[in-house]
């Protein structure tokens, strides 16, 4: 199971119904964040989730709405008793950043911070997965991050059937690529092995619209992409944020399957006229029909 939970979805200020930035997703035995802005560990425990067990944490650039809620979060682990190490990655400038963040106050750490700078394909491999980074255009270093599950290999148990494999611990052997002799009979892993394309989430952080989205989403299951305003926003590209439609329109030519959009600026909040956020929603559905708008605490599993 890969389960999304978007804590916070506004953008450079929180308002009565949205936090600022944080994705907290579940894969297995760990617990990530992309982004972790002001207010995050509060929305971790109003949820219920268990943020000791976060490892890793993926910042997309260090403008406060997306980084303020680290340096909370991390004491708050040490009070706490955390004794794992706890990697943190993000753009170039990450490990003078947060060592500044961890020098502020009287405070001793229980635990050690690996600090990874990333850039345009670097990679980290994780337990069955891998993070790619993506270098997208704001007007600091930015990121954005494709996590994709290793490739899944299964067996056609209907063919295994046929061949009299159904329940033998042979399988075993065709699905680590070797052939096997069975009943006098080759068998090779093509005959009923099948390999099947990860799942795929990739996020944008904050951008304009940039081609480097469409070449690092191709196919993903799910993009969340920034959606701060809609189409008639003045200025949009000197401000380095997209439109709903600039978001529908990767999301087109990227192929994914579900775009999400988030980074939602405070001047779309319901009951407020010709501002309520479904307009972001109806801009972005003309161009891609299969569209959610996020909201705080909305929960999407990559099925």
């Amino acid at each position: 199971m890969i389960k999304l939970v978007f804590l916070g979805t506004s953008a450079s200020i929180p308002t009565r119904e949205r936090n600022l930035p944080s994705i907290f997703i579940m894969f297995k035995g760990e617990r990530i964040l992309f982004d972790c802005g002001e207010g995050t560990q509060r929305q971790l425990m109003d949820k219920g989730l268990k943020f000791m067990k976060i490892n890793r944490i993926f910042i997309t650039h260090w403008h406060a709405d997306h980084f303020a809620g680290i340096m909370g979060l991390i004491q708050t682990m040490s009070l706490e008793g955390r004794k794992t190490p706890l990697y943190v990655y993000g753009p170039r400038k990450t490990s003078e950043f947060l060592e500044q963040l961890l020098t502020i106050g009287y405070f001793t750490r229980s635990f050690n911070i690996e600090i990874i700078e990333m850039n345009d394909g670097f990679v980290i491999e994780g337990d069955g997965y891998k993070v790619t980074s993506f270098e997208v255009t704001h007007r600091i270093p930015s990121l954005g991050y494709v996590l994709e599950e290793n490739q899944r290999i299964r067996a056609d148990m209907k063919k295994a059937e046929k061949l009299g494999l159904k329940t033998s611990p042979l399988i075993g052997k065709l699905k680590d690529g070797k052939t096997i002799t069975f009943k006098g009979k080759k068998i090779a892993p093509e005959d009923i092995i099948e390999y099947l394309p990860g799942r795929k989430i990739a996020y944008t952080g904050d951008t304009k619209y940039d081609p480097n989205v469409i070449k690092y989403a191709k196919d993903a299951d799910i993009l969340i992409h920034d959606s701060t305003f809609a189409s008639n926003k003045d200025h949009i590209d000197e401000i380095g944020h997209s439109t709903a439609k600039d978001a529908a329109t990767i999301a087109k030519k990227a192929n994914v399957k579900h775009l999400v959009l988030t980074h939602i600026s405070r001047r779309y909040q319901k009951g407020k006229d010709n501002t309520d956020p479904k307009i972001l929603l109806d801009e972005a559905k003309k161009v891609f029909k299969n569209t959610t708008l996020a909201h705080d605490f909305l929960e999407y599993e990559v099925k």
